[in-house]
C-alpha cells in the first residue's frame, strides 16, 4: 500500500471499488480531485490475476488479491476482506462505488458512526446479468432498498439514472458525469508503454478508415458481436475495425473473427492502460458506441466511451440511448443506428464516410465538447458534495 504525507487536520476520505484500480478511470479522477482539494484519500480496490501494475499516484491505494474470480464467491470475498481492512482502519468519511462494495463499506461507516457517500456509476439492477437472475436480482434489491433507508449523499452518473432512483427511494441524488479532463496530461511513459504503442501500432494498417470500439466491459448486449459480423459487408480496403479492452465477450469476437476469415479487416486489443489507449483513440476516425437499449442499464446510461471518443475529436456512431441521443443531438457530433443487424451498421459507417463534408463538421463540433464537457467542470459538484458532507457533521 502506498503512503503519503497530509496536514494533520485533513480529513480522510475511505474509497472502496470492486474494479480493477488500472482500468477504473473514474474512480481515480475522484480521488484525484479530492486530494487536490485537500483530503487525505486511500482508495482500495481489487488485484486480478493478469491485472496490470499500478503507477504510483498523488494518493494512498491498496489492491486486494482475490481467490475467486467474478462469481457470487467474488463479490462475497471482496465484501469480507474489505469490511475488515475498513475495520482496522480510522476514516472520517466513507465513499461506496456502485452496490457491489457497499455491504462492507456500509457495515463500516456504521460501525465507525461515520458519513457514508455512494456513487452510482451505472443502473447496478438494470445490469444484464441481473436482469437474466431474478433470484440474485431480488437479493441485490433488498440491499438496495436498506442501503437507501441510511444514505444522505449520492450521486450519480446522469439524469435518467438520478431521476428512477428518485422516483423509487424519493432520494436525492446529484449527477457528476464520468467526462474526460479537457488537459488530459499523462505522466510521461514509460519504455514499456512506448514499447506497447509500437508494437500495436505494427498491427494496425495505413490509409484505411480505423472504426473504434474501446472499453473495459465488451460484454454481451454491447453490439460488439454485431459489429464484427459488420465487417463481412464493408470493403477491406477501406475500413478496418479496432476493438481495444475486455470483457465477457472477447473470446467469442475472436471465434466469429476467425469462423468468417476477417483477420484482415479487425484487430483486437486487450485492456491497455488509459496512457497507451488515448494514443489509439486519437487515431481513430469513428468510434463505436452500440449498446443495445433493450437492457435497462444501457438504455439510461452515458457511456464512458462516448465521451472519450469525442475529446479525442473523433465523430461517433452510437445506438438510441437516452443520454447518448441526447449529447449527440445537441452537439452535432455523429449519428445513430437504427437497429443492430450488421448489415445496417455496415450501411451506417458507408453512409457517414460517403459524406466527408458531414463528417468534417462533426469533428470540428467535438471542440465544443471538450470546452464544455469536462471533468475539471464536473468534479467541483464533487467537491461540493463533500464540503457538505463536512458542514452537516453527520454520525450514523
Amino acid at each position: 500500500m502506498t503512503s503519503y504525507q497530509y496536514p494533520y487536520q485533513s480529513k480522510l476520505i475511505l474509497v472502496t471499488v470492486i474494479s480493477d484500480l488500472v482500468t477504473d478511470y473514474r474512480v481515480h479522477k475522484v480521488c484525484q480531485s479530492l486530494h487536490e482539494a485537500g483530503y487525505r484519500v486511500l482508495l482500495t480496490g481489487t488485484a486480478r490475476k493478469g491485472s496490470l501494475e499500478l503507477k504510483p499516484r498523488d494518493y494512498q491505494t491498496d489492491r486486494i488479491k482475490l481467490w475467486f474470480g467474478r462469481s457470487v464467491l467474488f463479490y462475497a470475498e471482496y465484501n469480507i476482506r474489505l469490511f475488515f481492512r475498513l475495520l482496522s482502519r480510522k476514516g472520517d468519511i466513507y465513499l461506496g462505488n456502485d452496490l457491489d462494495v457497499m455491504p462492507a463499506t456500509l457495515l463500516a461507516a456504521r460501525l465507525h458512526k461515520k458519513p457514508l457517500v455512494y456513487d452510482s456509476h451505472e443502473y447496478f439492477l438494470g445490469m444484464a446479468g441481473l436482469e437474466r437472475k431474478p433470484i440474485r436480482r431480488g437479493i441485490w434489491k433488498s440491499f438496495e432498498k436498506l442501503l437507501f433507508h441510511h444514505l444522505k449523499y449520492a450521486y450519480t452518473v446522469c439524469d435518467s439514472i438520478r431521476n428512477l432512483y428518485r422516483r423509487e427511494y424519493d432520494i436525492k441524488f446529484s449527477v457528476v458525469r464520468n467526462l474526460p479532463l479537457r488537459e488530459n496530461s499523462h505522466p510521461e511513459l514509460s519504455a514499456e508503454e512506448k514499447e506497447w504503442i509500437a508494437s500495436i501500432d505494427r498491427r494496425i494498417p495505413q490509409n484505411k478508415k480505423i472504426l473504434l470500439l474501446q472499453g473495459a466491459g465488451i460484454n454481451a448486449e454491447r453490439g460488439a458481436e454485431e459489429l464484427v459480423f459488420s465487417m463481412i459487408f464493408l470493403d477491406e480496403a477501406r475500413f478496418h475495425l479496432l476493438i481495444i479492452g475486455g470483457g465477457d465477450v472477447f473470446s467469442k469476437l475472436e471465434k466469429i473473427i476467425q469462423d468468417n476469415q476477417l483477420q484482415g479487416k479487425i484487430t483486437l486489443i486487450p485492456k491497455i492502460p488509459f496512457s497507451v489507449l488515448d494514443h489509439f483513440t486519437r487515431q481513430a476516425h469513428l468510434g463505436l458506441s452500440i449498446d443495445k437499449p433493450s437492457v435497462l442499464n444501457h438504455r439510461y446510461s452515458l457511456p464512458n466511451k462516448l465521451f472519450e471518443y469525442l475529446h479525442a475529436g473523433v465523430p461517433v456512431l452510437g445506438s438510441r440511448l437516452i443520454e447518448q441521443e441526447r449529447i449527440i443531438n445537441d452537439y452535432q457530433v455523429g449519428t445513430y443506428i437504427d437497429n443492430h443487424q450488421p448489415e445496417h451498421i455496415a450501411g451506417k459507417i458507408r453512409e457517414i464516410f460517403d459524406d466527408e463534408d458531414k463528417l468534417s463538421t462533426w469533428k470540428e463540433n467535438t471542440e465544443r465538447v471538450r470546452e464544455e464537457l469536462n471533468w475539471e467542470n464536473e468534479s467541483k459538484i464533487i467537491i461540493d458534495i463533500f464540503k457538505q458532507v463536512e458542514s452537516d457533521s453527520v454520525t450514523y
